[in-house]
Formats: C-alpha cells, sequence, structure tokens
C-alpha cells in the first residue's frame, strides 16, 4: 500500500532562495517579460516545485509569512533587524508566485504574529497521525527541529533544484545534535540571520561538546562551575541573552490551524489557467513541458475533404475560420494546396484545384455579408486572388491581432504565434513539411487536417485577443493594418518590372570595376592572392606590408571594414580593397540577387513583412526591396533597372520630407520646431543658427551638415560619443552642441525625458496610434543594457507613428485609385517612400492624389509635406 505523504512547502524561503538563485552573478540581470516584469523568482520557485507537484504529491500545504511583524518582534527589538528590505523587484513577484499556487489549487496560508516555519510547525503537529510521512522543503534551518521517525525536512541547497534530506537516521550524523537540540544549539552559537547573537565566544565545536555533555542549553548553565574557566564566564555574562536566544529561535506548535487534513488534498489542476499563465509569463520551457502532459483530446467532427463539383451550399453557413494551406514559405511562388475552413461544427477541407473550381465557395468567399477570420490575410488575400476569388469581409486576423498585442507574439510559424496564447497540439510548419532540401508535401489527409486545426485554433482565440484590442485602444490600428493587408498583397501581386538587359549591363560595368581594383591590390602588394580570404589579406597588408593594425586573434588579423575605413586615407591598398568589396556586393546581393527572384516577365514580387518590426515598420524580402541602394552612384544604377509596365509609362516616387522631425515636433510641443516646419523654414539651418548664435543667413554648409546630424541623432538617442564618431569632432564640442540644442529646444528634452520615465514605469512605450512597444531593456540593472532600452524608448514612439501614418496614406491612396478607376499601381513602399507605376495620362492626377493623401493622412500640429518626383525609372523619381 502506498505511503500517504503530506507535503508542507515553506513558501517564503524558497521564494527567497529562487529569487537570488536565478539572478545572473556576472551581470545582475534578472528574467523579465516582454513588457518588462520580473519573473526570476517565479520561474525558480515553479522550478523547485513544479514538476514534484504533478507527478509525487497527493497532500500539500504551502505557508507564507504574512509580511507583519511578529511576536518575536515584540520580544526582541533587534530580531532579524540586520535582514535588508525586500528588494522590490521580487516584491512584485509575490503576487504572481501566490497566484500560481492558487491556479495549482494548492492550499496556501499566512498568519499574522507569526511565520512561516511556525505555521508548517503546527500543521505538522496538528495531522501528524493523519499521514504516514510528513516532508518539509524549506531552507530555513529553524524546522529541523521537527525532525522524527515521520518528519522529514529537505533543506534547498546549491541553487533552486538541489535537496539536502534530514531524517531520523542520519540527523546526528550530518548535525552532531538531535532535532530537539536544535534551538538549544541556536542558543549557544546565535543565528546571524535571524540576528540572534548567542552567547559570545562559544563556537559551533564547544557548543556541540556541551551538547553532547549536558544535553539542554539549561542544564549546561546549571553546571556552568564544571566548565573550564573562559567558558564559564562568557557563559555567565551572557546566559540571559543565549535562552532569549533559544526562545526565539523554537517553533510554534500551537498555531491555529482551522482546515482539515482533506483539505490539503492536491486535485486536478485547470490545464488551461495554468497554461495560460506560463504563456503570460514567457516560460517556454514549462510550456513544451505541458506538450508532453497534456490531457487527451476530446473526439473531434470528422474532416470532410471537398470535391470540385460537391455541393456545399449548406456547408457553408454563418461565419467561417479560413486558412490557406501552402508549400513553401513563399505563398507567391509556393503551391498551393488548398484551403481549411471551420463554420459551427463542420471541418472542411477544399484542395488547391478545388478552391478554383467550386462555384458555391466562390460565392460564399465574396459575400460580403458572410464573416471570415483567418490567419495572415495578406496571403489568404493573394492566393485566392490569383485563384479568381476576391474574398470579402475578413474581419478578423489572427497573426496582426497577436503582432498589436505585443510585436514579439508575432511569428512566421502559425504555432510559435499561438504558443504565447494557449496551450496547443499543433505541429511546426516543418513538422509537416520538413525543412530546406528535405521538404516535401506529406500525404492529403496530413495537411489538411493540420489547416483546420489551425483554424480552430484561431476561432478560439479570437475574442481574447479583440478584448486585448479593445483594452489597449487598438482597434483604430487594428483596421488600418487589417485593410493595410489588402494593399500589400495588391503590391506583391503587381509586381515591379525590370530592365534584365540593363541589369545585364550594369551586373557587367560592376565586374569590370571590381577586376580594376582587385588587380590595383595586387600591384601594391606585389603578389596575386585570394583577396576574399581574410587570413591571406591580413598576411599581406599587416606582416609584409606592414601597415598599423589591431590585436591578433587566433584566426589571424581583422580585416573589416572598420579597420580598412581607418587605413584608407594613408595606404591606398586599403581603399582599393574597400572598393573591391562594394562592387562585389553590388553584383553578388542586387544584380544575381533580382535575377534569382526574377520570373518569366521580368517582374519581381516581393513579399512584405506586415507583423515583424517592433517599431510597426514594414519590412520586405525576396528580395529586400527596401534595402536597394540609393545614396551611391552605383546604388542608383541599380534603381535604373526599375522601370514602367506602361507604354511611355513613368515611375513616380512620393517621399515624406523630414517626417520624424516633425512627429517630434508635435509630441513635444516645441514651439520653436512647430513654426519652422508650418512655415516651411529649412529646420537644419535653424537648428544650426541657434547652436552656433549666427543669424539665420550666414549658416554655412558645414553649420547646418552638424545640426543636421543633430537632429536626426536626436531622435535615436545618440550619445556625445556618437555624435563625435559621426561628424568627426571631439566628444567635448560634441557636448557642448547637444546642451546647447537641448537649452534651445526645451521641450524636445522634457518631452524625452518623459518618454523615458513613462517607459521604466510601464514597461513599453506608444505611437501617436497607441502602437506599443515592450521595451524590457529599459530596466536592466545592466547599465549598457538600460543606455540601449533609454535610446529605444526615445526613438520607439517617433519611428512608431511614421510607420502608422504612412499606412494610413497607403490605404487612403489605394482606395482613391480605385475609386477613380486609375490604372497606375502602387509598386513598392520604401520606410518613408512610396513608389508608384503610372500611365503618361495619369501623372498629374496620381502626382495630385498622392501629395494629397500623405500630406492629410493624420491631423497633427505641425504641417506634412512630400517630395514627388517622377522619372522613367526609379533612379530618375529619386
Amino acid at each position: 500500500m502506498d505511503k500517504k505523504i503530506l507535503y508542507l512547502i515553506d513558501g517564503n524561503s524558497l521564494m527567497f532562495r529562487a529569487y537570488y538563485a536565478t539572478i545572473d552573478y556576472r551581470t545582475g540581470a534578472m528574467m523579465r517579460t516582454t513588457d518588462g516584469r520580473y519573473t526570476n523568482a517565479l520561474y525558480g520557485f515553479c522550478s523547485m516545485l513544479h514538476r514534484r507537484l504533478i507527478e509525487d504529491v497527493d497532500y500539500v500545504f504551502v505557508a507564507f509569512d504574512a509580511g507583519s511583524q511578529t511576536f518575536r518582534h515584540q520580544s526582541y527589538d533587534e530580531y532579524k533587524a540586520t535582514r535588508k528590505p525586500l528588494p522590490d523587484e521580487l516584491r512584485t513577484q509575490i503576487p504572481y508566485i501566490k497566484q500560481y499556487l492558487d491556479i495549482m489549487n494548492v492550499k496556501r496560508e499566512e498568519s499574522d504574529m507569526y511565520e512561516a516555519d511556525d505555521l508548517l510547525a503546527s500543521v505538522a503537529r496538528k495531522f501528524y497521525r493523519d499521514f504516514d510521512e510528513i516532508r518539509i522543503i524549506t531552507g530555513d534551518r529553524d524546522l529541523l527541529q521537527l525532525v522524527n521517525g515521520r518528519v522529514k525536512v529537505f533543506l534547498t541547497k546549491q541553487g533552486i533544484r538541489e535537496l539536502d534530506e534530514y531524517n531520523a537516521d542520519n540527523f546526528q550524523v550530518k548535525t552532531g545534535i538531535t532535532p530537539a537540540q536544535v534551538a538549544d544549539y541556536k542558543g549557544l552559537v546565535g543565528d546571524a540571520s535571524d540576528n540572534l547573537p548567542g552567547i559570545k565566544g562559544i563556537g559551533p565545536k564547544t557548543a556541540l561538546q556541551l551538547l553532547e555533555r549536558y544535553q539542554t542549553l539549561e542544564n549546561i548553565i546549571a553546571h556552568v562551575d564544571e566548565l573550564p574557566a573562559g567558558v564559564r564566564a562568557r557563559l555567565e555574562e551572557n546566559k540571559n541573552v543565549g535562552i532569549r536566544c533559544k526562545e526565539l529561535a523554537t517553533l510554534k506548535l500551537d498555531v491555529e490551524v482551522d482546515f482539515s487534513a482533506d483539505e490539503l488534498k492536491f486535485p486536478k489542476y485547470d490545464f488551461q489557467a495554468l497554461f495560460e499563465f506560463f504563456r503570460e509569463f514567457e516560460f517556454d520551457s514549462f510550456l513544451k513541458q505541458m506538450e508532453k502532459d497534456k490531457p487527451v483530446a476530446e473526439s473531434e467532427p470528422p474532416l470532410i475533404i471537398t470535391e470540385a463539383n460537391a455541393d456545399v451550399k449548406e456547408l457553408l453557413k454563418g461565419e467561417a475560420y479560413i486558412i490557406p494551406e501552402i508549400f513553401t514559405s513563399n505563398y507567391y511562388t509556393g503551391e498551393f494546396l488548398g484551403l481549411g475552413v471551420v463554420v459551427g461544427e463542420k471541418r472542411l477541407f477544399f484542395p488547391g484545384a478545388v478552391v478554383a473550381q467550386n462555384q458555391d465557395l466562390k460565392n460564399y468567399l465574396e459575400d460580403g455579408k458572410r464573416a471570415k477570420k483567418t490567419y495572415d490575410y495578406k496571403s489568404l488575400y493573394s492566393v485566392l486572388k490569383r485563384a479568381g476569388i476576391e474574398i470579402a469581409n475578413v474581419e478578423f486576423d489572427l497573426l496582426l491581432a497577436a503582432y498589436l498585442v505585443n510585436p514579439a507574439f508575432a511569428a512566421d510559424d502559425f504555432k510559435k504565434t499561438v504558443d504565447n496564447f494557449r496551450f496547443n497540439d499543433i505541429p511546426y510548419y516543418d513538422n509537416i513539411y520538413g525543412a530546406n532540401k528535405k521538404m516535401k508535401i506529406p500525404d492529403t489527409e496530413v495537411y489538411a487536417r493540420y489547416s483546420v486545426d489551425k483554424c480552430e485554433l484561431i476561432r478560439e482565440l479570437e475574442a481574447e485577443l479583440i478584448a486585448e484590442i479593445e483594452r489597449n485602444n487598438l482597434t483604430g490600428l487594428y483596421r488600418i493594418e487589417m485593410n493595410l493587408s489588402e494593399v500589400l498583397a495588391e503590391i506583391e501581386l503587381s509586381g515591379l518590372l525590370l530592365d534584365i538587359y540593363r541589369l545585364d549591363e550594369i551586373g557587367r560595368a560592376f565586374a569590370l570595376k571590381a577586376e580594376e581594383s582587385a588587380e590595383k591590390v595586387y600591384q601594391v602588394a606585389g603578389e596575386r592572392f585570394n583577396i576574399n580570404s581574410p587570413k591571406q589579406l591580413g598576411e599581406i597588408l599587416f606582416e609584409k606590408l606592414r601597415l598599423p593594425h589591431g590585436k591578433r586573434t587566433k584566426t589571424g588579423f581583422s580585416t573589416n571594414s572598420d579597420v580598412l575605413e581607418k587605413l584608407q586615407s594613408d595606404y591606398p591598398i586599403a581603399r582599393y580593397i574597400l572598393e573591391y568589396r562594394a562592387y562585389n556586393k553590388l553584383i553578388t546581393t542586387y544584380v544575381n540577387g533580382l535575377k534569382e527572384v526574377i520570373d518569366d516577365k521580368n517582374y519581381i514580387h516581393p513579399l512584405y513583412r506586415q507583423a515583424l518590426t517592433v517599431t510597426g515598420r514594414l519590412s520586405s524580402i525576396e528580395p529586400n526591396i527596401q534595402n536597394m541602394p540609393v545614396r551611391t552612384e552605383e546604388g542608383q544604377l541599380i534603381r535604373e533597372v526599375f522601370i514602367s509596365r506602361f507604354p511611355d509609362g513613368y515611375i513616380l516616387s512620393a517621399d515624406y520630407s523630414q517626417i520624424e522631425l516633425r512627429i517630434l515636433a508635435h509630441l513635444s510641443g516645441e514651439e520653436k520646431m512647430l513654426a519652422a516646419f508650418n512655415d516651411d523654414i529649412d529646420f537644419h539651418a535653424l537648428t544650426a543658427s541657434q547652436i552656433f548664435d549666427v543669424d539665420l543667413p550666414d549658416v554655412t554648409k558645414d553649420m547646418r551638415r552638424t545640426a543636421k546630424a543633430i537632429n536626426f541623432g536626436i531622435i535615436y538617442g545618440m550619445s556625445a560619443w556618437g555624435l563625435s564618431e559621426a561628424i568627426n569632432i571631439s566628444q567635448s564640442e560634441a557636448n557642448v552642441y547637444i546642451n546647447k540644442y537641448f537649452e534651445n529646444f526645451s521641450k524636445v528634452k522634457t518631452y524625452l525625458d518623459g518618454i523615458i520615465e513613462e517607459a521604466k514605469e510601464k514597461g513599453y512605450t506608444r505611437t501617436i496610434l497607441n502602437r506599443r512597444r515592450y521595451i524590457p531593456e529599459i530596466n536592466s540593472p545592466n547599465a549598457n543594457i538600460r543606455a540601449f532600452g533609454e535610446r529605444t524608448a526615445m526613438n520607439a514612439p517617433i519611428q512608431g507613428s511614421a510607420a502608422d501614418i504612412i499606412k494610413i496614406a497607403m490605404v487612403r491612396i489605394a482606395k482613391k485609385l480605385k475609386e477613380m478607376n486609375l490604372k497606375s499601381v502602387l509598386i513598392a513602399q520604401v520606410h518613408d517612400e512610396l513608389v508608384f507605376d503610372c500611365p503618361p495620362q495619369e501623372i498629374d492626377a496620381v502626382k495630385a492624389l498622392v501629395q494629397k493623401e500623405m500630406t492629410e493622412a493624420i491631423d497633427l500640429n505641425v504641417k506634412l509635406t512630400a517630395e514627388v518626383n517622377i522619372g522613367r525609372n526609379w533612379a530618375e523619381a529619386k
């Protein structure tokens, strides 16, 4: 017959142990959630208890200190007086620890005037005969008093997982005393952790000898005349202190316990509630373990895989949860395998060929009265559009909703996103299709079930995420993002036309330039070698030619760009190498990179990542159209290959002018900035006049250049050192410039300081439209990490607001182009720039439309301006 065992847990002791054991001893860093909440003590506490609770425990009780003064404090003013105050980082986690226990349905109590160990001792005494064994888990050695044939004490040691068992058989061997003598021992030697002095001059060795001979402190005092003179003197002088310390160390066994043994039974806990708790605190290791422990799922409705001519009108009634199944991550070039659809209790899968052929499905998807919900609306819109279906009334996108709740929650893989919110047994995409060269399409039944299971999770999470969006005042931004999905899908479908012949021509020119630069390198080096080998290059530069160099590592000398750029003014070979690398990069990254993704009609179709960046900015892949070079002459050549699809057509580029500075003016309310922008005054020149104390007409180009660096540096939280590096001045000069800037634009300083404080308090910043960026780094004990968090806090509302504004403009422009029945198309977005392809007869109309919608996208206290240019290719339009 199994033993009936009661576990008694010292909550306070484990909590403290968990807190200190999980602090990074090198940096002082602690675990935190992405929104800045400290979690290291909670994580350590759960790590100590969780598997034990799940696997071993039938009866359990946890005791905590009540947090108020106890009878011991009233009896002895100095009791625990040397203990440091409870760290705020730990204090904030105590409610989380108790919440965890409540979710686990663990009985917990605390008692005024008593400590947790008194309560544990009283519980052990009350239920002593109700259990075959009582196991106490603690870090407090006072509880060793309770060890006997039925009670075992497990002391935490070496972090948070290893326990040291004390039982009736090993106690005296390990301690040299009996459990009944623990308080006597502390009366003699004291206890530094509780600020009990004991008897001054009596150490552990003497105490053990005395207790072995006389058994108790009182008996030692009674036989003091038998002791050596030195020990006798110490005892006679401090015996009252010793007795007091023993009394304070003795556990109370009579604390009121008003619950029964049956109430300590560890019942089943709420599996889903626990998963959501671990998800909230971002404990991935626990979430993964829960996947292994998940309860057996209830039987699900059958999966219906439809045929082309199937009559599905009766099945498609009510709102639907829909997700496309695509082989490979690129939904534009990947194979469309089909559509998972869940309507009510019906689980349907329409194979790719059926989707385009089944008229009932087409009618349903295009019905604006039927609500649809999905994950990654942009991909759904795109694959259906290419199948000849224009889906209507998509109300919910789980990916975008997760992204707005917290940008860190959105991920490429459906499972990674959902794991942030709910326990689930959905496999990863790679588990279904494989990865890289091992990718293959599984049986239809496999991916069909995978698809509809994802639909079920979308339905399960919808209400929760919508409620969170509403709670955070993100509904307006959510609608913008939903509308933007359609706009981006159309951009991707439209693509950009390339002049492939011009691209080849440019590639050959770059190759020739790279070869010329290489020959110059060989000439200076006096031999031919592999320029692309850092080892060989380092040997040539720093051993043969003896150029100045840094410290040599195991792999040789560093030959990175930073090293070469510092050498190029004095050593031409460094400049030639940089030129060679620049041309090589242009060839591999841009010329060859574009050729790799061009289709048979000479179009490229970049994919926009709508739910990736923490700032709200868009990014693009395959290719990264936002990374096309623009500042160099060679970069402009690359942009020449982007041409119009229309006969005699034009590329139109519209670029916001200094939008981030204008947003800073709006957010800070700095009157000088607002006036300058609203009166079309050159703000960089104005800044220069303020910093250099000159009249506006007397500002030189160099002054303006410095002011421009400061203006944009301020947005990114640039330090004096950063500014000095950027414009090649001393750090002290840079400090003077920054101080003068803030003297002249004091409200900017006030705003930036305020945003840092708000981020420290709340753990996040907000854009004008309430987009949040969580910044856990801002409360880091590490100064460098904290400084990064502060710089991020200064920039995030500005950069994020700029991203939100151009998204509004994109949605409005796309809507107007459609309403005006224009053929012109939006073909790219590059941060603050929109690029259009226009037939010649529409240029004037589109210029006026774009100018209006970009400058009127949002109502601010500052005027927005957009520069609009046209050309036969993208380079000419810039």
